[in-house]
């Protein structure tokens, strides 16, 4: 949305929230500081074998398949800037970047002169009702409601595509048809599931320390979900923590004290000012935070290969103290608290990943078979394969498997209620769920195109292409359901962590793990930190019941676990969750 040139904030504020950005950015450095020794050392115990390598299977330390500028869909839209509707020319990439053009420079030649759309953590609907309810459910502390309609639900057209942003104003757009809709807002969608999981998709090093920081950093200050603050790059995230942190800041002292006409119109463009001062100053000191940690981390690895032995040894002593103090009390806990509800908490998680992991296994069967039957129609290889082109990540087929990774209504409001989580939680879970499916399937796709081009050489005659592709195909299909089965227990098992973790830290909060924090060795304080023991010592015991819950409860194949499951033709089936991925067809 246009029209923000007015500031709101007068030169005290803006150093006040200066001040602010900066006192986050210095305490999350000193938590990534705290988590890069831990992270160091574990990595320098699983290499000397001293410990079991932790972590996500292999096929998830794979590299992003998705990449590259090759445009996806473009064409001219209408867009609200500045308080008009304006023709603008957007493309979606390869790598589902948006971009947005002036459509007079387009077909003057203009294409350097671009802005992209950063959709990370961004909800999509095709409907001014529910725009409007996503528009106060944000607005939801201020009491006087400004009567009428917000000036960008005025739509030319009848087919318009919201984006609401938590923090920036809305990005609002027009087009001709339903059809064009649905096909704008599909690949919206999944542009906003892509840039909402970068730092998940890295799964390096570097994102697994920043992540572990940040819900360190959260969880100091008794916020323990991840929701929109773990969507997005490095940047992006600690400009989400910013701005949760400055929020009551925002809405009690500066928003009451301002002259204009304290309504939502005024709130949005607020918001969006002070969002676009977090992200000026975020991105200006990340670049310096993180070059001071990579000095540090040579002679922190440094200091972990001379003395890993002594390390590994007091580690263990204090995780074993640590076992020993809070092991009357943790086992009390879970199972008065968290135990009684992994059965049905894992049922709820299970369901949809297992129906949408269903889905997408049947579809690349029928795919499949429509391949082999071309197998001996004569046609050219690269028309032989055709069939697997409908299998891509913006695809309509590819969208309906992805839809069924939401929760139900049903399963959400439980999990909600018996957890006391935010409904934002989800969001994030799917991204990652749908994001890693859409990973398996690229890998199975990438897979079948490139054996082949290996096998076919040897062939002579159609009836040996046919039985060349008939072995490629159950090759493919061995190794797809090996993924599909065990990354969806390891994504199962992530989600009840992330509910299950956070109450266990919260029910034993009361306990002082620093009192066991070593003593005569202050250069081994970067990696024996007793919070972070702690935290592991807990999420090892909820491991192991989650997994033995687990055990029971997955099918060993890969089929649906709801009665009946079909892949949804044009509307979003009954009871899912529509304002996060599922739009209407």
């Amino acid at each position: 949305m246009g029209g923000l040139q007015t500031s709101h904030l007068g030169p005290a504020q803006r150093k006040n929230l200066a001040g602010h950005t900066a006192a986050v950015l210095k305490e999350f450095s000193s938590h990534f500081g705290r988590q890069l020794g831990t992270a160091i050392l574990e990595r320098a115990q699983e290499e000397a074998g001293l410990r079991e390598t932790a972590g996500t299977p292999a096929v998830l330390l794979q590299q992003d398949p998705v990449a590259g500028g090759e445009v996806m869909l473009e064409g001219t839209l209408l867009q609200y800037l500045d308080g008009k509707w304006r023709k603008r020319h957007l493309q979606v990439t390869r790598s589902f970047t948006v971009e947005s053009r002036d459509s007079k420079e387009v077909f003057g030649g203009g294409w350097e002169c671009h802005t992209d759309f950063i959709l990370t953590g961004c909800q999509i609907c095709t409907t001014v009702q529910q725009h409007r309810h996503l528009v106060e459910d944000a607005c939801r502390h201020i009491s006087v409601r400004p009567r009428g309609k917000m000036p960008f639900w005025d739509c030319p057209t009848e087919f318009p595509i919201f984006i609401q942003h938590q923090y920036s104003a809305p990005l609002c757009l027009c087009v001709e048809s339903r059809e064009a809709q649905r096909l704008w807002a599909r690949l919206l969608q999944r542009a906003v599931q892509h840039q909402s999981t970068v730092l998940q998709r890295k799964n390096s090093f570097e994102s697994r320390v920043f992540l572990e920081a940040e819900f360190s950093f959260r969880q100091e200050r008794g916020t323990y979900e991840p929701g929109v603050l773990g969507m997005g790059s490095e940047e992006e995230v600690l400009c989400s923590l910013v701005m949760e942190e400055i929020l009551p800041y925002l809405q009690h002292q500066i928003f009451p004290r301002l002259i204009l006409r304290k309504g939502t119109l005024t709130w949005i463009k607020l918001l969006a000012e002070v969002h676009s001062q977090v992200c000026d100053q975020v991105k200006a000191e990340l670049k310096d935070m993180m070059n001071e940690l990579s000095q540090q981390r040579p002679l922190l690895e440094k200091l972990v290969r001379s003395d890993l032995h002594q390390l590994t040894a007091l580690q263990d002593c204090i995780a074993h103290r640590i076992t020993e103090g809070v092991c009357a009390e943790m086992s009390l806990c879970l199972s008065r608290t968290v135990i009684p509800l992994l059965d049905r908490t894992v049922h709820e998680v299970a369901t949809p990943v297992c129906d949408g992991f269903a889905a997408a296994w049947q579809l690349f069967l029928e795919t499949c078979d429509d391949v082999t039957a071309k197998g001996c129609s004569g046609q050219s290889l690269h028309e032989i394969l055709s069939p697997l082109d409908s299998l891509g990540p913006g695809t309509a087929r590819a969208s309906r498997y992805l839809a069924m990774l939401e929760l139900s209504a049903g399963g959400r409001a439980w999990l909600q209620a018996s957890w006391g989580i935010h409904r934002d939680f989800f969001r994030l879970f799917v991204y990652q769920a749908q994001s890693t499916l859409l990973q398996l399937m690229d890998r199975a796709v990438a897979m079948f195109r490139r054996l082949p081009s290996v096998q076919i050489q040897f062939c002579t005659d159609p009836s040996q292409l046919s039985s060349a592709l008939h072995r490629v195909r159950d090759q493919v299909l061995e190794q797809l359901d090996q993924d599909l089965r065990s990354i969806r227990a390891q994504l199962v098992l992530d989600c009840v962590l992330q509910l299950s973790v956070p109450v266990l830290i919260q029910k034993l909060q009361w306990l002082r793990p620093e009192h066991y924090q070593p003593r005569g060795h202050p250069e081994y304080a970067p990696f024996l930190h007793p919070n972070i023991i702690h935290h592991r010592v807990l999420r090892a015991s909820l491991t192991r019941e989650i997994r033995a819950v687990i055990r029971d409860s997955l099918p060993q194949d890969c089929v649906s676990l709801s009665p009946e499951v079909h892949l949804p033709s044009s509307e979003p089936p009954g009871g899912r969750l529509q304002n996060c991925t599922q739009l209407p067809d």
